[in-house]
């Protein structure tokens, strides 16, 4: 039996077409600009692809008034990273497949943030916090950076079980939700020795927060600080 070699020209034809294949399969799964895609520098395409000011979103259940957004204000203040606490004027817009809001007396808040304060963001204390208002946020949104990372630290991460506990919980959290919660979720990394639990987010995804929260409390390993940061 006579064995024919592929030349250059097929080996080279093979491996263009392998790599497209990987990019595509790639862009599929985390859509973004091809910017991003191929590594090149952000900055050299001007303000299209720069990321816009980091925003947290409130779906706050009972926000009826203005005494009620006063008192959500008050609450917030000694948080030093909360530049500016304004209630959504479209309320009514379709977020992460939420077409409104709860009830008539309730309202969405945004929080901006400016960029330089993100690392001091810890959204388990913004959580507590507006439950010792009197308050209740059933959904707490994240977005403004194109690439977020969330990182979790949970105390009671003692040993490999606790970390298959978790690594294994969330996924089936993931499946079970049917697709319709979670989209925005990409990977997560346990750290035992360091006592951290890190979710990676899909490209250009809002990040819901809180979903992230019950899950790891759903789980009985309750966070007790949730920082976030941009990936480069």
């Amino acid at each position: 039996m006579k064995f024919t070699f592929s030349n250059t020209k097929q080996i080279f034809a093979m491996t263009l077409i392998w790599v497209a294949a990987l990019f595509a399969v790639d862009y599929v799964k985390q859509p973004r600009p091809l910017a991003v895609l191929f590594g090149m520098r952000r900055e050299a395409f001007g303000d299209a692809v720069r990321p816009a000011n980091p925003t947290i979103t409130l779906w706050v259940n009972h926000l009826c008034c203005s005494g009620c957004l006063d008192d959500l204000r008050a609450a917030l203040r000694p948080l030093t990273w909360a530049d500016k606490v304004e209630l959504d004027k479209d309320t009514r817009r379709a977020t992460n497949g939420r077409d409104q809001a709860l009830n008539d007396f309730s309202n969405r808040v945004q929080i901006e943030i400016k960029s330089v304060n993100l690392a001091q963001v810890d959204f388990v204390a913004l959580d507590r916090t507006v439950r010792n208002a009197g308050l209740f946020a059933e959904h707490i949104e994240f977005g403004g950076i194109p690439h977020a990372r969330l990182d979790a630290y949970v105390p009671h991460l003692c040993c490999n079980l606790c970390k298959t506990a978790i690594a294994e919980g969330v996924q089936i959290t993931k499946q079970l939700a049917g697709g319709s919660d979670f989209k925005w979720l990409d990977s997560i990394a346990v750290n035992s020795p360091r006592k951290t639990v890190t979710a990676y987010a899909r490209y250009d995804r809002a990040v819901d927060v809180g979903e992230f929260i019950a899950a790891l409390n759903h789980l009985g390993l309750a966070p007790a600080s949730l920082t976030v940061s941009g990936v480069n």
